[in-house]
């Protein structure tokens, strides 16, 4: 018998072990690749909301520091939008994670620019901050995206929205309203 032994041991594995082996591998990643791709969305959500907050927090400082007007809005790289009443006059610009300054949209350092990570698998991320419609769709692609603040330093409500606008200058998520992103943070100031 222990010859017999001896020639088993020397010859491997039979093709049928090998096979098994080969089944419980397949099974063990059809199993784990769902987890890490929703996993991995997560995270992208994450980064993506982690990058709201930071324009809005840097926001909410140029309106602390002054920013009312065109030439205040201007000189921290915002672009004013004088729009005929003090509810409605408001400053904008594209966030820059890197950096925390902001640029008007039009500006030729925006070209071509986008940041967002989130795309349309939803990694069932849920935030609302100030927006019944909530502040980030899960489903929706923000990979062509960046992120916007408008901040309305005048009138009786003085606020900051922060929102994600795509490379064709729309809202990530469409409209509420005209000028009113249906997925936004609202920060009210006064």
């Amino acid at each position: 018998m222990k010859t017999g032994a001896r020639k088993r041991s020397r010859r491997g594995f039979t093709l049928a072990e090998l096979l098994i082996v080969v089944a419980i591998i397949a099974v063990l990643v059809a199993v784990a690749i769902p987890v890490l791709n929703r996993s991995l969305e997560k995270s992208r959500e994450a980064y993506d909301i982690y990058t709201m907050r930071q324009a809005a927090s840097a926001a909410v400082e140029l309106y602390y520091a002054g920013v009312k007007d065109h030439d205040t809005a201007v000189a921290v790289g915002l672009r004013w939008w004088d729009n005929g009443s003090d509810e409605q006059d408001n400053a904008a610009g594209v966030y820059f994670p890197d950096s925390g300054a902001f640029r008007p949209l039009s500006s030729d350092q925006t070209a071509g620019m986008s940041y967002g990570k989130g795309t349309k698998t939803d990694g069932g991320t849920t935030f609302t901050l100030g927006n019944d419609r909530g502040a980030y769709a899960a489903k929706e692609d923000y990979t062509d995206a960046v992120v916007m603040i408008a901040l309305y330093p005048k009138g009786a409500n003085p606020h900051v929205d922060v929102y994600w606008k795509n490379s064709n200058r729309q809202y990530v998520g469409g409209q509420y309203a005209a000028n009113d992103p249906r997925y936004s943070i609202r920060i009210e100031l006064g």
